[in-house]
């Protein structure tokens, strides 16, 4: 199947080795999952309904959320997460970050449909475990 908003690999691969490379000169101490998890994870605490400006990418990006720790919870598409994933963690947390940039200035903050496969329905994102807090620090019940 052929996804739409999937980043050349090659690209995926020069623009992650860049941010690490800029992570490490300014930052030399820390680790760019980490520090990259938890500038993602403050802008959910500004507004938690932003996950959405992730679309497909959030499902792996929640992965690594949930692996760091954070209050993100267990519900997952497994068939997205496994398809807009990067070659390692780094990778797809900077996909979810090009994503995020890109559509936040093309889309409204609350959009939550896109056409992941051309000719077929919107994909409508919804995360149960997101979409019935008013913050992420709330607990998940």
């Amino acid at each position: 199947m052929i996804y739409n908003y999937v980043f050349d690999q090659e690209y995926l691969e020069i623009t992650t080795n860049q941010r690490i490379q800029n992570l490490a000169k300014n930052k030399p101490d820390a680790d760019f999952v980490e520090f990259a998890s938890g500038i993602i994870y403050n802008r959910l605490k500004k507004n938690i309904q932003h996950y959405r400006a992730y679309g497909p990418y959030w499902w792996p990006l929640k992965a690594i959320l949930k692996a760091q720790g954070y209050n993100v919870g267990d519900d997952i598409d497994l068939t997205l997460a496994e398809a807009y994933q990067g070659a390692n963690t780094a990778e797809t947390i900077v996909a979810a970050d090009l994503f995020y940039e890109d559509m936040s200035n093309k889309v409204l903050a609350d959009n939550n449909r896109w056409t992941l496969i051309n000719e077929e329905d919107d994909y409508i994102i919804y995360d149960e475990d997101m979409e019935s807090r008013q913050d992420v620090e709330e607990l998940i019940v």
